[in-house]
């Protein structure tokens, strides 16, 4: 089964698709972790992170051409989730992944906002906190300084909001039209009620 994650930033995609591939036993790949994971030596390393720091898209063919690489170096044929991509209905021109399930999370613009912003990086051990939705003694717990993606920042969550209105919502209708299984689930409930939601509509 393909299963493609869609929703605004902040909603949990990440949260779920790892549940999710640890309940049907396929891989889960990140658009994000991929773009992140670029090696420094890469020709379009310094492109990439030029536009990302802006809060911006990055680059529809480079990020097909990483899917599609994983999905070879995972051998995982047509079964696997796959997060980050379909953007817009220009992406679909460079790998259309031609997904059996579109899952989407929904969350307001204000709680993606507050979730998103609300992040910090542990530069010693590079785990992610939430400064809005974790206990203050969880976020003691880290002995590095937390520090603020800048593409996490308000203003580029905001920009990048407006392209998931104008671009994305789009592709969510497309694949409706296609006569692709979406199911919408209401992302601001717990993540465990989430999942639950999940899993009684596949």
């Amino acid at each position: 089964m393909m299963i493609l994650l869609m929703g605004p930033q902040g909603c949990g995609k990440g949260t779920q698709g790892e549940k999710l591939s640890g309940f049907l036993n396929i891989p889960l790949i990140t658009v994000g972790d991929l773009l992140r994971d670029l090696s420094q030596t890469h020709p379009r390393y310094v492109e990439l992170h030029s536009v990302m720091d802006k809060g911006e898209l990055a680059p529809f063919d480079l990020v097909a051409q990483l899917i599609q690489e994983k999905i070879t170096a995972l051998n995982c044929g047509s079964n696997y989730i796959l997060d980050g991509w379909a953007r817009s209905l220009h992406n679909l021109n460079f790998f259309d992944p031609n997904p059996d399930l579109v899952l989407v999370i929904n969350i307001s613009r204000q709680e993606s906002v507050r979730r998103v912003s609300g992040r910090r990086t542990c530069e010693t051990d590079g785990k992610v906190y939430n400064i809005y939705t974790l206990p203050k003694e969880e976020v003691a717990k880290c002995a590095g300084n937390l520090v603020q993606r800048e593409d996490d920042t308000e203003d580029a969550v905001n920009r990048r909001l407006d392209i998931y209105q104008t671009e994305t919502l789009p592709v969510i209708e497309y694949f409706k039209k296609r006569g692709t299984k979406v199911i919408e689930i209401d992302g601001e409930q717990t993540p465990e009620d989430v999942f639950k939601s999940v899993t009684a509509n596949l």
